[in-house]
């Protein structure tokens, strides 16, 4: 269950010390700047995509520099149409795009470590899952999990504890 880092290479420091610390708590990351193909790539379409759909999930940094973005974007565009669980992590005091209001908005350390929380509860509950072969009912089940990966993400963070 991976978790796909997304993030403007102007915001590589932040990106950094978020995959730090995922890993830290366990967690497997994909950060392209660790991934010798993505740095020696023709196809880096192909990479970034084959790459976010091995992961379930994917924590999208974002600051007032995405909005010069494509790849952020393209990357939370990409782990929609697979259901992948989506969240944001927020730099700084810019206004986040309306888009990611759909999904649970990040801005600290407590938040990371909600997020740690929700993931290892959907390892231990086995709700997350690859969807390389998977049926369409599987599908509509696993979207489901993503949307209660969400709210419960989302309520936590708004309760603050």
């Amino acid at each position: 269950m991976p978790v796909f880092i997304s993030y403007r290479h102007s915001d590589r420091p932040h990106a950094i010390a978020i995959n730090t610390r995922l890993i830290q708590a366990n967690i497997k990351t994909y950060f392209d700047v660790l991934d010798p193909e993505s740095q020696t790539t023709d196809d880096i379409t192909g990479v970034i995509t084959r790459n976010i759909t091995a992961c379930t999930h994917l924590l999208a940094v974002i600051s007032e520099n995405t909005a010069q973005s494509w790849w952020v974007p393209f990357e939370i565009g990409e782990a929609t149409i697979s259901n992948r669980r989506i969240c944001s992590y927020q730099i700084g005091p810019s206004a986040l795009p309306l888009y990611l209001d759909k999904w649970p908005k990040l801005s600290g350390d407590t938040d990371i470590n909600f997020f740690i929380d929700a993931y290892r509860e959907e390892v231990i509950t086995k709700r997350s899952i690859g969807l390389e072969s998977i049926s369409e009912s599987v599908r509509g089940i696993y979207k489901g999990n993503a949307d209660l990966f969400h709210d419960q993400l989302k309520n936590r963070i708004r309760r603050g504890f």
